[in-house]
């Protein structure tokens, strides 16, 4: 079996968010397990070529899309699995991987409907018979639609991983001309979306088999309230929709090797490594007393995250006997909220941007990680975070309610609120719980041994491989 992950992002070559996370774990994975895989992705300005021996093939792709030709040069990595990037500077060479801070490229259709056409030629040129292209969110969406569009006599299956409903790549209706798909997919059963083009859209109706990221989620898109727009045509669909749950690379995140930690440990040594990061986190980001439970928050600056919550009972986390250390970036409103209170607060440490190594402290470092998103398709963080010994205090939804269990519920773990109004409610009954020691320690060594490794997530994937392939 031949399989292809085809995304617009793959981590370590790019990053954004939890989609490169997942798609490079799972390329390494089904790898692993004996798959035949391939990757395919952009190559961005960022990408450092050097450091992974990213070289070029001498090879190039033409696509004629916007009455214009687009050439892409190939270059070629391999490991565990091969990996194809496509350079073309005009589309792809910029400082950003979708939008700068003011906005979306406008030619994000044309940049990633390029990509995808690129792929199927390139796939074609070289004779490589996949059996399953994996496409992931909108902005690979558009394969599948092509796949079936213009290579009616190539037996490939697709199966469409929907990381996050809410990004669903909604363009002008002259998109259709633009990406000379024809005007015949231009109506509410295909890619018309309220007189715009939704390329995710596309992607659900094209593709053989749809996942998303949890099993709650997939049945919350289903409704109006998490839809999106497109919770009647996931109704139409959900016969072939299915929801496996993310995992994380473990070998990626480990306490016992990590490099950006002040101290390594695992779940036999927390008792005594944690708190010695903890206290040269503090030390470091000039918080006071240990003996307060350190709070923290990693993540987008965003409404979904639940960033609002935080901001709206900022005062209230400043009054509590607590230390909170908050990292993230996202939306210029809040970027300039967290940036004008840097300095108010002794207890609350805030960095706007994204520092990796610091993160990587934060969680090594802390008690409690603050989840408080309104929706979560599943969450990463708050499996790092309890592979790190760090519990979770998180909004009942999605992911977070398929991967954390309440410590009110046997065999419970973590603190979950689901009334956005229990917020605080819910921070207060963490502190209960730091209070009480043994309680805490029993908790930290349980939720360090849980297996939320992507090797799980991995394993499902092929399953559904093969039925797709072989019934």
């Amino acid at each position: 079996m031949k399989v292809a992950i085809v995304a617009s992002e793959i981590y370590p070559f790019a990053k954004t968010g939890g989609l490169a996370d997942m798609t490079g774990a799972l390329t390494k994975e089904i790898a692993n397990k004996g798959i035949r895989t391939f990757a395919f992705m952009p190559l961005y300005k960022s990408v450092d070529k050097e450091k992974f021996g990213i070289k070029s093939i001498d090879k190039y792709i033409k696509v004629y899309l916007n009455n214009r030709e687009y050439i892409f040069e190939i270059y070629k990595y391999t490991d565990h699995a091969t990996y194809f990037f496509f350079k073309n500077d005009e589309l792809f060479g910029r400082d950003f991987l979708y939008s700068t801070p003011e906005g979306d490229y406008p030619d994000n259709d044309i940049r990633f409907g390029a990509f995808n056409l690129a792929v199927l030629e390139f796939v074609k040129s070289e004779n490589i018979s996949i059996d399953i292209f994996h496409i992931h969110d909108w902005q690979t969406s558009l394969l599948a639609v092509y796949l079936k569009e213009k290579y009616p006599d190539v037996k490939s299956k697709t199966i469409l991983t929907i990381h996050n409903l809410a990004y669903q790549g909604i363009f002008d209706k002259f998109t259709i001309e633009r990406l000379n798909l024809g005007w015949h997919l231009f109506h509410m059963e295909a890619l018309e979306f309220w007189d715009k083009v939704n390329f995710l859209k596309g992607g659900i109706v094209f593709s053989d088999i749809i996942t998303t990221v949890s099993p709650t989620y997939a049945k919350e898109i289903l409704t109006p309230e998490y839809g999106y727009g497109l919770d009647g045509v996931l109704r139409k669909y959900s016969y072939k929709l299915f929801g496996i749950i993310n995992g994380i690379d473990y070998d990626v995140w480990n306490p016992e090797t990590d490099e950006y930690i002040y101290h390594k440990y695992c779940w036999r040594t927390f008792e005594q490594y944690k708190p010695l990061n903890k206290k040269e986190f503090l030390k470091e980001y000039n918080l006071k007393d240990e003996n307060k439970p350190l709070f923290i928050f990693i993540g987008r600056f965003a409404k979904q995250k639940g960033v609002d919550l935080i901001i709206e009972n900022i005062e209230n986390l400043a009054s509590r006997n607590i230390n909170l250390a908050i990292l993230g970036s996202g939306d210029k409103g809040y970027n300039d909220f967290f940036s004008s209170i840097i300095s108010k607060y002794p207890n609350i440490y805030i960095e706007v941007g994204y520092d990796e190594p610091l993160s990587r402290k934060m969680y090594a470092s802390a008690d409690f990680l603050l989840m408080p998103s309104l929706f979560e398709p599943c969450g990463l963080n708050q499996m790092i975070a309890m592979r790190y010994g760090t519990l979770v205090v998180a909004h009942k939804t999605g992911g977070l309610a398929d991967t954390i269990i309440d410590i009110s519920e046997p065999n419970g773990y973590g603190i979950l609120f689901e009334n956005l109004s229990d917020f605080i409610n819910a921070v207060d009954r963490a502190i209960l719980l730091y209070n009480d020691k043994e309680r805490m320690k029993k908790l930290i060594k349980e939720v360090m041994q849980l297996d939320f490794s992507l090797e799980k997530t991995a394993s499902s994937y092929i399953r559904l491989y093969q039925n797709l392939i072989y019934g």
